[in-house]
């Protein structure tokens, strides 16, 4: 009967094993083997539609975590990985929210280097139930003065048409079109002001005095107002209005005699609004009769201006400037026969009377203006 050595074969094993895990836990050493491994571990290995389903063992379940008595250095990181992982954090960055304080700031920078909001010199008010001048005046904070001043066919300052259409400038002063070879210096002269307080006007866009053009609006603050002279005794208007052709294609009125003063009268009606206090700029030549009738240059001279705004005021107008220095005004024409820097002939017309602006009908206004100063047009037609 063979003997059975179970025991001492299992103790002897056992005590291989100690020796095994104590020499382990002492050096902290791997039993290596110098033989090539035949096959890939069994997270690493690849079947054929099997690996995407078998789930990686984690290694640290099955073993305890080596120690390592030394340090790692850590490898360098690459420009290009560095240059990377910042496009990635910036892509991936969650916004953080402003601190109010830092909100605040930047308003205040914003708008300290925002530009400032420029203002038109004027701004066109439709007139409402129950206004009148001065109280349109105080709800712009300009002076009614001004106001009637820049709205030239204003009879009476309580009396407005619902509707009308008025121009309410940027402050006190005068609105100005420049007109055909006048100078800063001859606006501020014909103000009264300073040729730097039109410049100093910002909205004026006028860097050095020479920077104006023909028909740009000027606004003159703190401008004189023109004054009305004493009113004269009215007289009848004279002259024909009808319009006969004339060689180059253009129309000549026919309107009678000259004056003393070398006027004739620019159209025939009767006179609607005498010059005065209540109307201190011209005189209104009715058009009633004869609504498609031609305007007549009142004198010769050169076309200062040709233009103007239709929605109010004086509409389109034409200004004519004589050899003699004085300045013959035609407004609410319903069309312009002349450009500006024209040579016209006295007689020749300027225009078709018409109701452009603040006109209550078809009428025309007219003015004089001697040597800057306005005067009566009845003491200049015959």
């Amino acid at each position: 009967m063979r003997k059975k050595h179970r025991p001492f074969t299992h103790g002897l094993v056992l005590a291989v094993i100690f020796l095994a895990v104590a020499y382990a836990s002492i050096t902290g050493g791997a039993f290596r083997s110098h033989s090539t491994a035949f096959a890939a571990p069994v997270t690493g290995l690849s079947l054929p539609g099997v690996s995407s389903s078998i789930p990686t063992t984690d290694q640290t379940v099955l073993r305890p975590p080596a120690i390592n008595k030394t340090l790692r250095a850590d490898q360098p990181v690459s420009p290009k990985q560095q240059e990377v992982a910042q496009q990635l954090a910036s892509l991936y960055a969650t916004p953080t929210a402003q601190a109010p304080a830092a909100q605040d700031d930047a308003v205040v920078r914003a708008a300290a280097v925002a530009p400032t909001p420029d203002l038109p010199p004027y701004q066109v008010y439709q007139v409402q139930d129950g206004d009148t001048v001065s109280s349109i005046a105080a709800k712009f904070s300009v002076s009614a003065d001004y106001i009637t001043a820049n709205n030239a066919e204003i009879q009476n300052v309580d009396l407005l048409t619902l509707g009308q259409s008025i121009i309410i400038p940027a402050g006190n002063g005068i609105l100005h079109e420049v007109r055909y070879g006048e100078t800063l210096s001859d606006i501020a002269k014909r103000y009264s002001v300073d040729v730097s307080a039109i410049t100093g006007f910002g909205p004026n866009h006028i860097a050095t005095p020479d920077q104006i053009s023909e028909t740009q609006l000027v606004f003159v603050p703190d401008g004189e107002i023109p004054r009305a002279a004493p009113a004269a005794q009215p007289v009848p208007a004279a002259g024909g209005g009808q319009s006969t052709p004339v060689p180059g294609g253009g129309s000549e009125v026919v309107t009678g005699p000259r004056s003393g003063q070398g006027l004739i009268w620019p159209f025939q009606g009767p006179i609607s609004s005498y010059y005065g206090p209540s109307h201190p700029l011209g005189i209104d030549i009715d058009g009633f009769h004869n609504p498609s009738g031609g305007v007549a240059a009142a004198t010769s001279g050169t076309v200062i201006f040709a233009g103007g705004n239709a929605c109010c005021s004086y509409g389109l107008y034409v200004v004519v400037m004589s050899s003699d220095g004085v300045e013959t005004l035609y407004a609410h024409l319903s069309s312009i026969d002349v450009s500006q820097g024209e040579t016209v002939s006295q007689g020749a017309q300027v225009g078709i009377i018409g109701s452009t602006g603040y006109s209550t009908g078809t009428h025309l206004h007219f003015e004089v203006i001697d040597h800057g100063v306005r005067e009566n047009p009845l003491n200049y037609l015959p």
